[in-house]
């Protein structure tokens, strides 16, 4: 599915309605499963701000790390940002669409996802974002760094461990293995950088601070 296609159905007054209703049932649903038979586990979740604009950044080991990010923030509506092929899965693209996320792409500037993110964040909203943009990448992008530094956004990092043991990218079914969810400490977009005059100066440090907390909360 194209990435324009997305964003149209997204905003179709329809699917805003389904995801409304089906966001809570999807959450506690998750969280029954996960906690039930994986022993899903939050660490100091005293750290999550209870309000205010909020960039959700982790590790990405498996398809199910957005089920349990989900599952771990039952307070917070949650809005991801999603590789746009991911829409075409069965069980993930109908997770992504109750979801309410915003589609991008490779190779684009993904305009259109960016700014409605923006708006997320400005209205107080929670994003969550996989900033290695595929599973087991090391390269952390941009886009996370940017959406707290333009959303004048808290980015709090995770560190998930147990996924990649439960459903590694080459299984199509999952094992049993204990699934554990780290909160980092939150940084504001202020602590973030120190470049005040160029966004693209301040989004590049900015995304080796992400990259830094990244791997603290890890190696807590």
């Amino acid at each position: 599915m194209s990435l324009d296609r997305s964003l149209r159905m997204r905003d179709r007054p329809v699917a805003r309605a389904l995801t409304r209703a089906l966001y809570p049932a999807a959450i506690l649903m998750f969280r029954v499963v996960f906690r039930g038979v994986f022993s899903l586990k939050v660490v100091s979740p005293e750290r999550i701000p209870a309000d205010g604009p909020l960039v959700i950044v982790a590790n990405h080991d498996s398809f199910i790390d957005g089920f349990i990010v989900a599952a771990a923030f039952p307070d917070r509506r949650l809005t991801f940002l999603s590789s746009s092929y991911l829409f075409d899965l069965p069980v993930y693209g109908f997770f992504l669409r109750t979801m309410g996320a915003l589609p991008v792409e490779k190779q684009r500037s993904n305009l259109n996802s960016l700014k409605t993110a923006i708006d997320v964040l400005k209205r107080g909203g929670t994003m969550a974002v996989f900033p290695e943009g595929e599973i087991a990448r090391d390269e952390i992008l941009g886009g996370a760094a940017y959406l707290a530094v333009k959303g004048n956004a808290t980015l709090l990092p995770l560190h998930i461990t147990g996924t990649r043991e439960v459903l590694p990218p080459d299984k199509h079914w999952p094992s049993l293995a204990r699934i554990t969810v780290r909160v980092g400490e939150p940084v504001h977009a202020s602590e973030l950088t120190s470049a005040t005059s160029l966004t693209k100066n301040a989004v590049a440090e900015a995304t080796q601070t992400l990259g830094r907390v990244l791997a603290e909360v890890q190696r807590a």
